[in-house]
């Protein structure tokens, strides 16, 4: 039977009685650093093989038990969208989080699907460990605050170009709807103040390390002849989440524009100050972002030949952000690859753990070990 992937997990839980009669329904309640969580899971069955459901359900309800405390540092969507990574994290990285569980009931469910519904004891801080392992280099938030002579402008011309050139360049960067709908006004504040604990708590709420933050606004100049002008002031900051550093920073004044109305003056004000704005952000964070360049080794155990070896190496090459991919050497035993990579190491093994051909064994900063599955 195969128990590969529970067994990894089992390592790092305790055995418990059976569950006392009367137990809660699913949720969580809190034990001082710990939540206990009733959860289920579900596994597909194929060919039969409900060992390898039980297994796959197991997962499934550890991962649930996690993303429910999680959940209260995590926005709901980030957690949705990153999904590939949690699953990834649950299959390599328990050991401390789930201190233990224990199998409250379980079984086929009569539509081709594996149940099983588990009572988990979960350790806060250890989640909140394994999150910071989970923000992104790559994933960026924005939040400009934009007024047009003293309104706010309903459709950011600053904070839209920021994204547009930041998504144009390869960027993951969050829905600026999405942050102000979760987001404080308080915090976007603190955040343009420098607040170190608010840019750590804005980034685990995303997981992004790189919140651009700021404000444009607008003031009418004159009218001369019925040709209105108005000038723009824009201040941009790029924060680092981790470290609440200031990585690059933007400030323009008196960008003017000119149209026939005061309104239409002061949009073209911003979307001057908005495209020079912009030159300079990414004039600022491109030597950043060079600086998390690294080199990562990749192990693959079982590769049957020379060709499947120059396949896999084709396939890393794909990946996004993969970079100089070197051949190491070919060998059944062991083969070795080595590539250039800024993400945290967790996104490309996640994404290769999506592969069918690839089982991911281990992984940290500058090595990923994998298993080849014919």
């Amino acid at each position: 039977m195969r128990r590969a992937l529970a067994a990894g997990l089992a390592l790092a839980l305790v055995a418990l009685p059976a569950a006392p009669p009367g137990a809660q329904g699913p949720g969580c309640r809190a034990q001082n650093d710990v939540h206990v969580c009733q959860v289920e899971g579900f596994g597909s069955i194929h060919n039969q093989d409900i060992a390898q459901a039980r297994d796959e359900a197991i997962i499934d309800a550890r991962r649930r038990a996690l993303e429910q405390v999680a959940g209260v540092r995590v926005d709901a969507e980030t957690i949705t969208r990153n999904q590939a990574v949690f699953d990834q994290m649950i299959r390599t990285e328990t050991r401390g989080v789930i201190q233990a569980d224990r199998v409250l009931d379980e079984g086929p469910v009569g539509d081709g699907r594996y149940r099983a519904r588990l009572e988990a004891w979960v350790k806060d801080s250890a989640v909140q460990d394994r999150l910071e392992s989970l923000v992104s280099e790559l994933s960026i938030v924005v939040a400009v605050r934009e007024e047009n002579l003293g309104q706010p402008q309903a459709q950011g011309i600053v904070e839209g170009e920021v994204v547009a050139r930041l998504v144009d360049a390869g960027y993951r960067v969050l829905d600026p709807a999405q942050a102000r709908k979760v987001l404080a006004r308080e915090q976007i504040a603190a955040l343009a103040q420098g607040d170190v604990d608010a840019a750590r708590q804005v980034g685990l709420k995303f997981l992004s390390n790189l919140i651009v933050v700021g404000q444009a606004t607008t003031q009418r100049s004159q009218n001369n002849q019925g040709l209105v002008s108005a000038y723009a002031r824009v201040t941009l900051r790029a924060i680092e989440a981790e470290t609440g550093r200031i990585v690059t920073s933007v400030s323009l004044n008196q960008v003017r524009g000119f149209a026939a109305a005061e309104v239409a003056a002061g949009e073209r004000a911003l979307a001057a100050a908005a495209t020079e704005a912009n030159e300079k952000l990414q004039q600022g964070l491109e030597p950043y972002f060079k600086r998390k360049d690294r080199r990562i080794e990749v192990r693959v155990t079982g590769l049957p030949s020379l060709d499947e070896y120059r396949r896999a190496k084709a396939f890393f090459a794909q990946q996004r952000w993969v970079s100089d991919v070197q051949e190491g050497g070919w060998a059944l035993e062991a083969s070795l690859l080595s590539l250039t990579y800024p993400e945290k190491t967790l996104y490309l093994a996640a994404r290769i753990g999506r592969e069918p051909r690839y089982r991911v064994l281990q992984f940290d900063r500058n090595r990923i070990v994998l298993d080849y599955r014919p």
